[in-house]
């Protein structure tokens, strides 16, 4: 996908903003973002904000942008955000991944089971604290499905119950809909569906 640039004006201030598919260059700095945002590594007060659930390797984030992309919000040259999306047989080793692709034939989305669907896993989703409520999260989001479009008729995500920024700006922000919920080791997940 060749690189969408948006210019907003917040605060006087005119921010262009690229949207575009990672390369190899980019991999050190999305995992640096994973990292900085990974559960284990936020304040319980700064949780409120959004964290990651997951955290993937240099092999398994390379893996995803070669194959369906990782799309990255880039402001003056850095890596304000990112959006991943991979294939439901992607070897993600997550079991709270492979618990969400379990209930495909019992969750539904438009009045049919999403194994009926052609359908990608979308997320995880990471935007910098420094670059949040800029609009990143539907640039990205637009971006992919754009990118993706025509290979996928549903996008799929989960979020976990104990993430309640990044649940509203899934539902109430981009517009997805909550089609089911599981569990995993007590931790409770919804699972998010959105046309292509």
């Amino acid at each position: 996908m060749a690189g969408v640039v948006l210019r907003a004006l917040r605060a006087g201030i005119v921010l262009t903003i690229e949207y575009r598919r990672a390369k190899l260059v980019d991999y050190p700095a999305i995992l640096r973002l994973q990292s900085a945002n990974y559960i284990a590594n936020v304040s319980e007060q700064d949780r409120s904000a959004g964290f990651l659930s997951a955290e993937f390797t240099p092999e398994q984030v390379a893996a995803m942008a070669e194959d369906l992309g990782i799309m990255l919000a880039i402001e003056s040259r850095i890596v304000a955000g990112y959006l991943c999306a991979f294939r439901n047989k992607f070897n993600h080793g997550s079991p709270v991944l492979a618990k969400m692709l379990e209930s495909y034939d019992r969750v539904q989305f438009d009045e049919k089971p999403l194994s009926a669907y052609r359908s990608y896993v979308y997320g995880p989703v990471c935007i910098g604290g420094d670059y949040r409520r800029r609009g990143l999260l539907r640039g990205l989001y637009e971006a992919q499905k754009k990118d993706l479009a025509g290979q996928f008729e549903v996008g799929v995500a989960f979020v976990s119950r104990n993430n309640p920024h990044s649940l509203q700006a899934h539902v109430a922000g981009l517009g997805m809909t909550e089609v089911g919920d599981f569990e995993v080791k007590g931790n409770v997940y919804t699972i998010l569906a959105f046309s292509v």
